[in-house]
């Protein structure tokens, strides 16, 4: 069996489907960050990080939230809830920025599992100061 080959950086969505029309918008931090980003620069832990953002009924018990590392192949893989009500009520601007801080949430949660040889201070500043810079680190 053929292993899936994903971008370095993958985003990913789980919506109910109220909100679904919204997770479109997510593909422009996936975007801006596969341009501005490159994982390597930050050391050889990691070699793809897909992050799953999950905005369900909070009496959803099917979608809970997880981060696990395949060490093998240096995966980060990330299922973080968007705070459902927010989501319901965002336009686009208020839910990139409910985004980018679930993103940043995961950068400072992953370095609980144990990954070696990655700058995670170095990367949660250069992200910050990417999401900031494009507006999305505004209070919501």
């Amino acid at each position: 069996m053929e292993k899936t080959v994903w971008p370095p950086i993958a985003f990913g969505t789980v919506f109910w489907k109220e909100v679904g029309d919204k997770a479109f918008w997510i593909t422009k931090i996936e975007s801006f960050l596969q341009q501005h980003i490159q994982l390597e620069d930050y050391g050889s832990g990691i070699s793809v990080i897909r992050f799953v953002s999950v905005a369900v009924l909070p009496t959803n018990k099917l979608h809970e939230e997880y981060i696990q590392y395949l060490k093998k192949h240096k995966e980060l893989v990330i299922n973080l809830k968007l705070d459902y009500p927010a989501v319901c009520q965002a336009d686009e601007l208020a839910f990139l920025q409910l985004v980018a801080q679930l993103f940043l949430r995961a950068i400072d949660e992953a370095p609980q599992h144990n990954i070696k040889n990655f700058d995670w201070p170095r990367f949660r500043k250069d992200v910050a100061a990417l999401f900031e810079a494009e507006g999305w680190l505004q209070l919501v």
